[in-house]
């Protein structure tokens, strides 16, 4: 997570840019003649529901640039005329958007309608490794399919109640994208429980909390949570290299858009081989040109957390 000087420099930047579109939003965001729905998600999980949901009937945009870090993601001016002119504002919440609440609280919380997704799951608190943070929430809850599931439905209830005459088709839609969902959990289950072991190691930050209390998997990681420090310190790197040669831990697993040296340190020392584990934070360019779903996503985790645990 991002240290509390960061967050209070980017609130600060954050409320001159709200200052400066709230005076002039009408003037500065492009009307279209598009009638659907007008959806606005902050990142790549809520894109994904709302997009299978409505099919072509809504107009859906990430904030999120395809390939960047979600963790230092600031709103545009354009970006914020986009939230203040949707049907619905969907976010994450969480460390990560505090700059939501800004601004909101600057258009008036009650003129945007909103869904802040951490508050329909049962949040985890953060896991630091001192004692000097103010309590926070692990923010990742869509590593967990079971919280997927959720989310998706939820989204798709208030939807269906922006767009009532086209409720049936999003509701059919939805069945379809649970039913993958909870498919695919119930893979992941019965791969974990049957494997030879329970264990993985991360070296890199680790932001599967949730998807490691859903199968009860034990974890060993570089950093803690999604730590802003950029370098594994020599003592953490030593340890997991022990534990990976006594353990004869078969993979050592990196998350998307990282450096990997850290990865490649602890593979390249204990003779392991390295693979991705994907937190669906974000996806890439090529994978939004190749209509890559949370499913797809999901499913290429199976394949390498099955390859690591087998």
């Amino acid at each position: 997570m991002e240290g509390v000087r960061t967050v209070k420099n980017k609130l600060i930047n954050i409320f001159g840019i709200i200052s400066f579109i709230v005076l002039f939003l009408t003037g500065c965001y492009e009307k279209t003649d598009d009638n659907r729905l007008k959806i606005v998600t902050t990142i790549f999980p809520q894109y994904d529901f709302a997009s299978h949901i409505t099919g072509d009937k809504a107009n859906i945009t990430m904030l999120l640039t395809p390939g960047s870090e979600s963790h230092t993601y600031e709103p545009s001016p354009s970006d914020i005329a986009k939230i203040q002119q949707a049907d619905l504002f969907i976010y994450n919440g969480g460390e990560s958007e505090v700059w939501v609440d800004e601004i909101l609280k600057s258009a008036g919380n009650d003129k945007i309608n909103t869904m802040r997704l951490m508050d329909y799951i049962k949040p985890l608190e953060e896991i630091h490794n001192d004692n000097n943070h103010e309590h926070e929430y692990d923010e990742h809850i869509f590593t967990s399919l079971k919280n997927a599931d959720l989310l998706l439905n939820a989204i798709s209830e208030e939807i269906c109640d922006l767009d009532k005459p086209n409720s049936s088709i999003y509701k059919e839609n939805t069945e379809n994208y649970s039913k993958q969902i909870t498919e695919l959990d119930k893979s992941f289950e019965d791969m974990i429980n049957s494997g030879k072991r329970k264990t993985v190691v991360f070296g890199d930050r680790f932001p599967f909390r949730y998807f490691a209390e859903d199968y009860d998997l034990e974890y060993h990681a570089a950093f803690s949570g999604c730590s802003s420090e950029t370098e594994a310190s020599s003592a953490a790197v030593s340890q997991l290299i022990t534990y990976v040669k006594e353990n004869d831990i078969p993979i050592i697993f990196y998350i998307e858009f990282s450096s990997q040296k850290t990865a490649d340190k602890i593979a390249e020392a204990s003779g392991s081989n390295t693979a991705l584990l994907h937190s669906c934070h974000n996806i890439s360019k090529e994978d939004i040109k190749n209509k890559t779903s949370y499913i797809d996503i999901m499913q290429n985790n199976f394949e390498n957390l099955s390859e690591a645990l087998n």
